[in-house]
């Protein structure tokens, strides 16, 4: 077994897209949905990959469902949480968590993870001295540590990995950042000119 496929995958797909107006996955970049470039992106590089959304999201893909196993729509850490209670279930060691509205992340972040990593218990992307916490790896002894922290209250990834081993992986913008992330009609323009300028000619 590589050391990729060491890590399971979960997309983040259960945020409440209040600035898009409507379901963000559903929102199409070159005429083809996020959810399906962010599947497409993802797949091979897990050994399996699920996604932590609501049950009709996971009809077209046939992937799992994990739920959060929190209430409230509290945001990114209980998809990790409830993504990370999942991966122990399957006997994995480590977790690469996907958020779904960022369509052009690298199609080896999780080998380059791996390579960089030395005993940290997360590893983090970074672009253009800008942390990207929401791509990241994370090893499932932190299930206990993370569980308590957010039954305190606490939401936010970087208070929490503050805390602990962590390594940030920088990777290159070259024209465009592989971590840009969708939130409104206007970055769902810009991701328009970024596909158009640097993968249509690609043949990507």
């Amino acid at each position: 077994m590589n050391l990729e496929d060491k890590a399971l995958g979960i997309i983040l797909c259960g945020g409440l897209s209040s600035r898009m107006g409507s379901d963000k996955s559903q929102k199409k970049v070159n005429n083809v949905k996020l959810i399906d470039i962010v599947v497409g992106l993802a797949t091979n590089q897990v050994f399996k990959l699920a996604l932590n959304a609501s049950e009709q999201k996971t009809e077209k893909f046939n992937l799992e469902l994990v739920p959060d196993c929190m209430s409230g729509n509290l945001g990114p850490l209980v998809g990790i949480l409830s993504g990370l209670k999942w991966t122990k279930k399957q006997n994995f060691k480590w977790l690469m968590v996907f958020p779904i509205d960022s369509p052009f992340f690298p199609k080896n972040i999780v080998k380059v993870f791996f390579k960089n990593l030395k005993n940290e218990q997360v590893v983090m992307a970074k672009s253009s001295n800008r942390l990207h916490p929401v791509f990241s790896m994370w090893k499932v002894d932190l299930i206990e540590d993370l569980e308590f922290f957010l039954k305190k209250g606490e939401r936010k990834i970087d208070l929490f990995t503050k805390k602990i081993k962590s390594r940030l992986v920088n990777f290159p913008v070259i024209g465009y950042d592989p971590f840009f992330n969708v939130n409104n009609e206007e970055d769902l323009r810009k991701a328009e000119n970024i596909y158009s300028s640097f993968f249509q000619r690609q043949g990507d």
